[in-house]
């Protein structure tokens, strides 16, 4: 058969089986979202920290009505070859912290993340990105409060006015370097391709961060790749100081360790740039701009009980736009539930 042939075909099955709309249009609930074709789930791609389409950092969205095995969803991850790929399934709903300070009540779901080779304890766009899905989805949501059990704890996303998505982050300020631990100060400017004088190595989390003089040469930073992903952090975050009004600070995020050269917007390295800029800014609000060629924005507050004179929690503010919505035509096997840390 000719390809014309078979993509007629094709064709005429999906206009059967959606006239007009796909699923994901159709539906008006999870349950029918993500079984709208016998347990073919529904597949997002959504471009996150951003107001338009094809900027910001896209991830793929995968709505699931149950837990899938592990393999399954790093086999999907690596397939989209996206920086990363969320699963997610409903676990039910509960008492959450409502947008005012009280209790309110909030849908629940387990959410995990895998890059094209790994899975990962913590990303923010991608949890951006499946909040975004939710709230999005037609009839909207019961709950402008939505509740992640996820492998780095709960994690709350609410819907604030204008679209704009606030997550709520545990905190993760740099902390001093041990003494042969990590690379050295002359290492971290070989592998930046700059000066030694011009490196700041401020601290790591579970990432390296560096300071450098300015925007102009966070944006210019073209890093030895081979050399950071040797270093034994997730990651390298470069920063500098916003150079006008639009950023308080800049980043840029290089993860070669995990399967990432560069990640255009990284909402988790916000957790250890926000506590450091307020630190040096002395500010609790700030605007942050990631210079990656995509380039996407954000808005970051410090606050919560302290711990050892750092904040302890990190809320990162966005907004993203839905791509594309199909199916995914391979369902996943069934495993156990996964206990997370849901509490």
């Amino acid at each position: 058969r000719s390809l014309a042939t078979c993509l007629g075909s094709m064709r005429a099955r999906a206009l059967c089986r959606a006239p007009h709309r796909p699923p994901w249009l159709r539906a008006k609930s999870f349950s029918s979202l993500v079984m709208a074709d016998e347990r073919c789930p529904a597949l997002l791609h959504v471009d996150s920290f951003t107001r338009v389409a094809f900027a910001g950092n896209p991830a793929a969205v995968c709505l699931l009505d149950a837990p899938a095995d592990a393999t399954w969803m790093g086999a999907v991850a690596a397939n989209q070859n996206l920086s990363e790929t969320a699963f997610m399934w409903p676990t039910g709903a509960s008492e959450v912290e409502g947008l005012e300070g009280e209790p309110a009540r909030g849908e629940t779901f387990e959410l995990r993340w895998f890059t094209p080779s790994v899975e990962v304890d913590l990303c923010g766009h991608a949890t951006l990105a499946a909040a975004h899905a939710l709230f999005s989805a037609p009839g909207g949501r019961e709950s402008p409060l939505l509740r992640f059990g996820t492998r780095s704890g709960e994690l709350v996303a609410a819907l604030r006015g204008e679209g704009c998505i606030e997550l709520e982050f545990p905190a993760s300020p740099p902390r001093p370097l041990l003494d042969g631990v990590g690379p050295t100060r002359g290492e971290v400017a070989l592998a930046l391709g700059l000066p030694v004088d011009k490196v700041v190595v401020v601290g790591a989390s579970d990432d390296l961060l560096v300071a450098l003089p300015d925007a102009g040469a966070v944006a210019a930073l073209a890093p030895d790749l081979h050399a950071v992903s040797r270093w034994p952090y997730r990651g390298l975050i470069v920063t500098a100081a916003g150079s006008g009004s639009e950023a308080d600070f800049v980043s840029r995020f290089f993860g070669p360790a995990v399967g990432i050269p560069e990640d255009p917007v990284t909402g988790s390295a916000h957790c250890t740039l926000a506590p450091y800029w307020s630190g040096v800014l002395g500010k609790s609000t700030m605007l942050a701009q990631q210079l990656s060629q995509r380039g996407g924005e954000l808005e970051v507050e410090v606050g919560g009980e302290e711990e050892e004179g750092a904040s302890a929690r990190v809320w990162i503010r966005g907004h993203a736009v839905t791509t594309l919505a199909g199916e995914l035509l391979i369902p996943p096997p069934r495993t156990v539930p996964v206990v997370s840390r849901l509490c």
